[in-house]
């Protein structure tokens, strides 16, 4: 078995079960891919994801089918509305403080090249259905607050971001798998 074929398997193993099990399935085809197809000179998951967020080809591609694909424009505005509500936030240190999302509005290779544009942005926000770094920071997000353990499957809010969050990474990694 190859990379290719574990990550077929995965994001075919992604549409079973709950919306947890399916967003860590879709997302362990997603890192993979990103890693072993894409990105391979990478060290750590935080490069691939930057790299990933100035992946143009791959953006046009996925932005295009927002527009194309009634649902996933519906659960993009849906998800922009509820983090224009509250906003998403880093959990994974401290379950007691949110923390804002430091590489959030952050497409560059390093923290320090942000413009004074990103820094006034707001963190944890959907600024638009073209809004290419934050979809992608959104996915990782979740499965960084997930992994770190700070998901309750009985928390509306937990259950919000892994079924929507499975939802449209699932039709990126179509996207994905078919180029």
């Amino acid at each position: 078995m190859n990379y290719r074929d574990l990550i077929k398997n995965w994001h075919t193993k992604a549409s079973e079960e709950d919306y947890f099990s399916r967003f860590v399935f879709e997302y362990l085809a997603f890192i993979a891919h990103l890693r072993t197809q894409l990105h391979t000179g990478c060290q750590t998951d935080r490069q691939v994801i930057q790299q990933f967020k100035r992946n143009e080809a791959v953006k046009q591609q996925y932005i295009e089918k927002i527009q194309s694909k009634a649902t996933l424009k519906k659960d993009w505005e849906h998800i922009k509305r509820t983090l224009d509500r509250v906003r998403l936030g880093n959990m994974s240190r401290d379950l007691l403080n949110v923390e804002e999302i430091e590489w959030w509005n952050c497409d560059h290779a390093e923290l320090n090249q942000r413009t004074p544009e990103d820094l006034q942005k707001e963190r944890g926000v959907i600024h638009s259905l073209v809004d290419w770094g934050s979809m992608v920071e959104f996915w990782h997000s979740i499965r960084n607050n997930l992994f770190h353990g700070t998901k309750d499957p009985q928390s509306e809010r937990d259950q919000f971001a892994v079924k929507y969050g499975y939802r449209t990474l699932k039709e990126l990694m179509e996207i994905l798998l078919n180029d």
